[in-house]
Order: structure tokens, then sequence, then C-alpha cells
């Protein structure tokens, strides 16, 4: 709801009252600024913005057409070039003031055409970055430019060549299409780059546990592999790695939760009770485990980062094999209808798990939603099944057995609950 809708102002009276509140927040953090960082060479603060924000809203009501808009916006302009010289001239290139000084200018007209919680956020948003001057900073320095040169050219493929995807079917026993194949790629790229930039730079020294978790809803499998070579360093306690690999597996119910359900809502829903009871027993040993505090707990910055996600042939890869399981599938259900999808969804669960999930919601399988549950429950027994086998085979110490072990229960509980439960395979 509106703003005026709610204590029925006229529209013009809540933009102007709108645009000054704004310009007082604006005011406020640009001399909460200068106080901080003891710059006294300033263009204006609280009182200033606020004119500002005052002469762009008369200025923008008298004359819509925008000519006298544009006229103080060079009167403006003209100003802060002649105060902008003198700062030159002492030695100084700050813009912050004058930067904010223009985005007061902007918040009548913005006040007027746009939707009032635009403005605020519009607003918010300056002021987070005014005080996040330092974390930018860091973020900036730490940030390597190749990763943000494949971030730019994921953000087109995604956000540009996407919608211009066909949307066609590629055949019969392919009946996805490439848009539908690319929008696989760029969900389950998503996830796993917001886990890889906090592993990576937001908690870059981090515990086992945080590693496993992390490191989980990136993969699960990896994770569980290199906690499972790292148990057999002597400073590290059994315990702790056992614990950290049952949080990865616990994280991985999580994320193919949300992806599922991102693409077949009804699927989402109806996995969502057995995936939050499997995450739960895995929490619940995974805080058993860790209860255990003898030795050290922490890694090496280096163990457990993951590559670049975003990586342009990691991409092409996920969808060469969000295709292949597709299209293999299919084939499978074509010659066996009753058991084709089960014994893929068994298959699949020993190499990455990633394109049989995604290929159940997106690959267009005409069955019931209940048997593309089970075909996913499958897969993950499958999977948790070959963790159990690596953590047991690299493992080391109590680790192996009490992290396979527990990988084995998960497993064997997936399949308890799909014995017990109505199995619709036809």
């Amino acid at each position: 709801m509106a703003i005026h809708d709610a204590f029925h102002m006229p529209d013009v009276l809540t933009a102007f009252l709108l645009t000054v509140g704004m310009s007082l927040l604006l005011g406020l953090g640009l001399r909460e600024y200068y106080l901080m960082n003891q710059k006294f060479r300033v263009f204006g603060s609280t009182r200033t913005l606020m004119f500002v924000a005052l002469l762009g809203f008369v200025l923008f009501m008298l004359q819509p057409s925008g000519w006298l808009y544009l006229g103080g916006l060079l009167l403006l302009g003209g100003w802060w070039a002649v105060f902008y010289q003198h700062k030159l001239a002492q030695g100084e290139t700050g813009l912050i003031g004058m930067l904010l000084g223009l985005m007061s200018y902007t918040l009548g007209p913005v006040s007027l055409n746009l939707p009032d919680w635009f403005l605020i956020l519009y607003v918010i948003s300056a002021l987070f970055i005014l005080n996040a001057k330092e974390p930018i900073q860091r973020l900036t320095l730490r940030l390597a430019n190749e990763e943000v040169i494949t971030l730019a050219k994921f953000l087109v493929l995604s956000g540009v060549i996407l919608p211009l995807m066909p949307r066609d079917p590629m055949g019969s026993y392919l009946p996805v299409s490439v848009y539908e194949t690319w929008m696989a790629v760029v969900v389950m790229s998503g996830l796993s780059y917001l886990s890889y930039l906090v592993q990576t730079y937001l908690m870059p020294h981090r515990g086992i546990l945080l590693t496993g978790a992390i490191g989980g809803f990136y993969s699960s499998t990896a994770a569980s592999v290199v906690l499972a070579r790292e148990s057999r360093q002597s400073d590290l306690n059994g315990f702790q790695p056992a614990a950290a690999i049952v949080l990865a597996t616990g994280m991985m119910y999580v994320r193919l939760l949300l992806m599922v359900t991102f693409f077949d809502r009804q699927v989402g829903y109806l996995l969502m009770p057995a995936f939050l009871a499997l995450f739960l027993v895995a929490l619940g040993v995974a805080f058993v485990l860790a209860r255990h505090h003898e030795g050290s707990a922490q890694l090496p910055a280096s163990v457990g980062r993951p590559k670049n996600p975003l990586e342009l042939h990691a991409s092409l890869l996920f969808a060469l094999s969000f295709l292949l399981v597709t299209g293999l599938t299919h084939y499978l259900l074509a010659h066996d209808p009753q058991e084709g999808l089960q014994w893929m969804a068994f298959l699949s669960g020993f190499t990455d798990i990633d394109p049989f999930v995604l290929a159940v919601v997106g690959g267009h399988f005409d069955r019931a939603p209940e048997v593309l549950v089970f075909a996913i429950l499958i897969a993950t027994a499958s999977n948790n099944l070959l963790k159990a086998i690596f953590v047991m085979v690299l493992g080391g110490g109590v680790t192996r057995w009490l992290g396979g072990g527990a990988l084995l229960l998960l497993s064997v509980l997936s399949g308890a609950i799909i014995f017990w439960t109505s199995r619709p395979w036809s």
C-alpha cells in the first residue's frame, strides 16, 4: 500500500513530504560521514541537500517538459564545478558531497513518478554505500579481477542471451529447450556461486564445521572428500571432520530443495517433509559429533576452497550433463516404463546428482509428481552411499567410521521413506 493511500493525502503533498524526509536522511548521513572522516572543506551537508531537493521538486513541478529542471541542474553543476576546482587546488579530490547533492536534486522527480518504496530504497541504498567505504574497499582489494570478468560474462549470458534462446523442444528423446537447459545452469550456478563467495571472501578463516556447511551448499560430495582427506592429519580430532561431513550432506538437502521448488513447486512441496526430516537428522548427528572439542577444529584457508562455479567451461559442462541425463532418462523410460526412472535415479547418485535432479523437474517427464519425488529420494540415497564409501576409504581415525556410518544412516533412512510410502511407479 502506498503512503498516500494509507493517510489519504494528495499525491503532490505525499511526494513533497517524502522528498523533504528523504533529503533530510541523506543530509544527516552526509554530515555524519564528514564528521567521522574529519572533512571540513565541503559543499554543504544537511540543510544544503534539503534545499537542493526542494529546488528540484519545484522546478520539476513548474514545467513538466523539464527545461526549468534542466536549467537548475546546469546552475548547480556550475557551482559544483567551481567548488571542485577549488578543492583540487587544495589537493583534495573527494566527490561524495556533490554526488549526494545530485541525488538530492533527483528526489523530487523520483517521488512524483515512481513508487514510494523505490524512493525509500533509493535513499537507503545511498546511505548504505556511504557508510560501507571500508568493507567495499576490502572486498575490492581481495576480489580477483578474473572473477569480476567471469561474473560479467555470466550476467550477459543469463540476463541478455537467456531470454533470446529458443524455447522449442530439441527432439522426441530430448523434449527440453535450449532456454530450459540454460535456465537450469543459471539456477545451479547461482546457488553454487553464493556459497563460493561466502567461502572465499566473506569467511576465509573458517572452522571445520563452517567449511562443511558452506561446502555442502556448493557440493556435498567434494566437501566430504576434502574433509575425509584432512581427517588424516594428526592435529584434527576425528569427531570434528565427521560432524562437518554430515553437516555438508545436510546442507545438500536444503540446496536441492531450493532448486526443485524453483522449477516445480508441486514436486518441491511434496519433497519438503522428507528432505526437512533428513536435514534435521543430519543436523542432530552433526551436533552430537561436534560436542567433542578435543584437538584443532581449524582448517587452513586453502583447504576446501572451491573453484569458481561461473567459469564458462563449467557451465557448458553442466549443460551437456543436463542434456545427456535428460535424454538417457527418456530413452530408459521408453524401453522400461515401469522402472527406467528408478534405475536412472540410482545410477545418477553415483555421479553428479544435480543434473539428474534438475532433469527430473525440468525434463518434461510424463510421470506423476509423487513418482518424481521418489526418483529424487533414490538419487540422494545412492549419492549418500557413494559419499560413505569415499569417507571410509579416504578418511582417517574415527572419522571414516563416524562420518561414513552417518552417511549410510541417511541413505538407509531415505530408503525407509521410500519403502514406507506408497510407490506409484506406474
